[in-house]
């Protein structure tokens, strides 16, 4: 008699994205911060002057991908398009001019900025090499001068600066001049209509930076809360496969609601059932197993960012 061969399970595509920021089509999976957005439209929209702000938080709970939703995703596009005070965002990661000395980082921060505002080279008078006579300092001033300039009545130029931390490195590196920092603090206090967005970790809350961020309002990004990360969780694998809830709480027990450990158990979690072939519902034995895994790595820190005790995760079988 000729055995009954069981169909194979085509792989699952697996939707999680991890250590990228989510943009164009992966921005569906950006869960949550509508208290930051409502922060963001206090603080920028209105008849009073913008505020600067800082937008501070830990390693890859998703400031970058808020960055991203401020200049052209669906959660930014009130402020963009609003009557009152139309916002035209920036994103500048400034981890792309380490190590530049100040003139070289100056000009090449001019360019980016008119790059992205849609400004040529010629209409910022950005020259490739700083005249003998004229400081970069000079140069970048001209730029945001043209800038405020240019932009149309009414409207916002937001600057929105990624690892502002770099700043530091580049100056305890000797690259950048340490004058760079009260520069910086003028433009933030002196511009009418350009405001700043400063973004990095809680470093920039050190007395280092107390002539800069203390200009700013502050914004901690925390955690999605318990219903976003059950959001998070299951969205992207609704009508393909289904988790358990016990499964899901042991995934917002052991993450806080840290938007990278979530998609970073999810994307195993997915892998685990193709190379299984299983359809099952994800269990918390298959959660546990996960980050059993995980902690056995050698960059197990990269999955530690929250202060998880891996000593206190209950054995494989055993549900906390």
């Amino acid at each position: 008699m000729q055995a009954v061969s069981t169909p194979v399970q085509p792989l699952i595509a697996n939707p999680y994205i991890v250590g990228r920021p989510l943009t164009g089509e992966i921005s569906s999976l950006y869960v949550g911060r509508e208290d930051v957005f409502s922060w963001f439209h206090e603080n920028l929209v209105g008849a009073t002057r913008p505020n600067a702000l800082l937008l501070y938080g830990r390693r890859r709970i998703g400031k970058t991908s808020t960055l991203y939703q401020l200049v052209d995703g669906e959660r930014g596009r009130y402020l963009r398009e609003n009557s009152q005070r139309p916002i035209i965002p920036i994103y500048v990661d400034l981890q792309r001019f380490a190590g530049r000395p100040t003139g070289e980082w100056l000009r090449r921060l001019s360019r980016e900025i008119c790059n992205r505002a849609n400004v040529s080279y010629t209409d910022c008078s950005i020259p490739d090499h700083v005249m003998e006579e004229e400081s970069a300092y000079t140069v970048f001033d001209r730029c945001l001068d043209q800038l405020e300039q240019s932009i149309p009545s009414g409207s916002l130029l937001l600057l929105a600066l990624d690892e502002f931390e770099q700043i530091r490195a580049g100056i305890d590196a000797g690259a950048l001049d340490l004058e760079i920092l009260p520069f910086l603090r003028s433009q933030i206090q002196h511009r009418s209509r350009i405001a700043f967005v400063l973004c990095g970790s809680g470093a920039l809350l050190g007395e280092f930076w107390w002539p800069i961020v203390d200009l700013a309002a502050r914004c901690e990004l925390t955690g999605l809360d318990h219903d976003q990360t059950e959001i998070l969780i299951r969205t992207p694998l609704d009508g393909t496969l289904d988790i358990e809830p016990e499964a899901v709480e042991l995934i917002w027990q052991h993450t806080g609601g840290h938007p990278y450990l979530i998609q970073s158990i999810c994307h195993r979690l997915v892998g685990q059932a193709n190379r299984n072939r299983s359809r099952e519902a994800i269990s918390p034995d298959d959660v546990i197993h996960v980050i059993a895994q995980m902690q056995a790595e050698p960059r197990a820190s990269d999955v530690n960012l929250i202060g998880v005790d891996y000593e206190d995760l209950p054995k494989e079988g055993a549900l906390p």
